[in-house]
């Protein structure tokens, strides 16, 4: 039994609980807490005598450490022990970042294009049971007329019931478009999911002798799937990455032609900006709210949110709230300001690096942005083309969402991050 363990499970447990984790990530968030279990544990039996020198860019190791630290240190000046021991365990795998690396088999790292391939596979079926869902929704039965698509979500309401039904994906009331559709995870968090396939699929057409068709026509048909999601914050990730690839097509490849695609790019992003009433709105208000102008009653919920939490940080500006205190605090301000559907449904700041400021003060907020630039530094330098784009991804996103605050967000950014690190900045040995 321990020679079966020894030369079977032991060297191969951490290459298939990778695999289950790609190929079962996009489905319900039920089974992650499972699945990032599995995943701590196969960094743990695989410990073994290692070499440092194998590894490139240490910083990148020790900084998840070190945030995670700082979390717990906020446990000791927090009010709301129980909030604080729910948020050190939803942001666990954070701590174990640094052990899987150190202990990443082999076997996972030769195999790292069959885990994106399999990470795409899940994506594309868990995304094909959500058009289904949705296409049963949006089809009904009449007795008159037989089968009708009619995709509103609010029918009886003769307002929306008249739009077409681009302007209910556009609204979001259609039952092919936003929460409607993403069945399994928040829509934002799914529709990072998509974004990093689309990316992973570019990374394998660049590395492929041959150029797959399939590729290609996944690569569209998750497009249209992220236009169906609706995600406002993954669809500015898609343009910008889209502006990054051709960049980074004129550095490799010397297509100096392609720069003048890129300035049109630009110029039509800035003219649809400055054209576009709402866009211009937000905008406005974004540059009001640094300046501590007033927001009015209609200015978009995020940012009152925002406010609210720049508000409390000033407040705690050196250590913060700690780690669990930062809804209650965010609650005082939402009651100042009359954001009654915040202060009942407890929201948070939707925004990652916010948070990690409010909880943790000047320390831990500059401390989770070196993080994080250190690491866009090194995949630019050491051009590592899909970190790259998975930190742009997080980077971009993490404006918007608080995603190391759920467990779909987390596990995605923790299992992604350390296959990633493991692939570009670790030496793999020889077969």
């Amino acid at each position: 039994m321990f020679e079966l363990y020894r030369k079977v499970i032991k060297p191969n447990f951490q290459y298939y609980t990778f695999i289950l984790i790609a190929l079962l990530l996009p489905f319900h968030k039920a089974f992650l807490p499972y699945l990032m279990a599995l995943w701590v544990f196969s960094g743990l039996i695989n410990i073994r005598k290692i070499d440092l020198s194998d590894f490139k860019n240490k910083p990148l190791l020790v900084l998840p450490l070190i945030l995670y630290l700082l979390l717990f240190i906020g446990l000791f000046y927090s009010k709301n022990t129980n909030k604080t021991l729910f948020d050190l365990q939803v942001k666990l795998t954070i701590l174990f970042i640094s052990p899987v690396i150190v202990f990443m088999s082999n076997k996972v790292l030769l195999n790292f294009k069959t885990l994106l391939k399999l990470f795409i596979l899940g994506n594309f079926v868990a995304s094909i049971v959500c058009l289904i869902y949705g296409l049963s929704n949006s089809i009904q039965i009449d007795p008159n007329q037989g089968l009708i698509f009619n995709s509103c979500a609010w029918p009886n309401n003769e307002t929306i019931n008249s739009y077409t039904f681009f302007q209910l994906v556009f609204y979001r009331y259609s039952f092919l478009s936003y929460n409607f559709l993403s069945v399994f995870h928040h829509p934002t968090y799914y529709s990072v999911y998509i974004m990093f396939s689309i990316v992973s699929l570019v990374y394998l057409i660049g590395n492929s002798e041959k150029r797959k068709l399939g590729y290609f026509l996944l690569i569209g048909y998750f497009t249209l799937f992220l236009l169906l999601l609706g995600s406002r914050a993954v669809l500015l990730t898609y343009i910008i990455s889209i502006i990054f690839y051709f960049a980074y097509l004129i550095l490799k490849l010397k297509l100096y032609k392609v720069l003048g695609i890129i300035t049109l790019l630009i110029t039509t992003f800035i003219i649809i900006i400055f054209i576009n009433d709402k866009i211009k709105a937000y905008l406005s208000e974004s540059i009001n709210t640094a300046k501590e102008q007033n927001l009015s009653k209609d200015s978009d919920m995020r940012l009152w949110l925002w406010k609210s939490g720049v508000e409390v940080f000033k407040e705690e500006f050196w250590f913060g709230t700690g780690t669990g205190d930062i809804r209650e605090e965010l609650k005082k301000k939402y009651k100042k300001y009359g954001l009654e559907t915040a202060h009942k449904n407890n929201y948070n700041v939707h925004n990652q690096y916010l948070d990690i400021a409010v909880k943790l003060g000047v320390l831990g907020f500059t401390v989770f942005l070196f993080w994080m630039i250190y690491a866009f530094i090194i995949s630019i330098t050491r051009r590592q083309f899909l970190f790259f784009f998975f930190l742009l991804i997080m980077f971009v996103n993490f404006f918007f969402e608080v995603m190391l605050n759920s467990i779909a967000g987390v596990s995605f950014f923790a299992f992604f991050y350390s296959l990633l690190y493991a692939k570009y900045n670790i030496k793999q040995e020889s077969v």
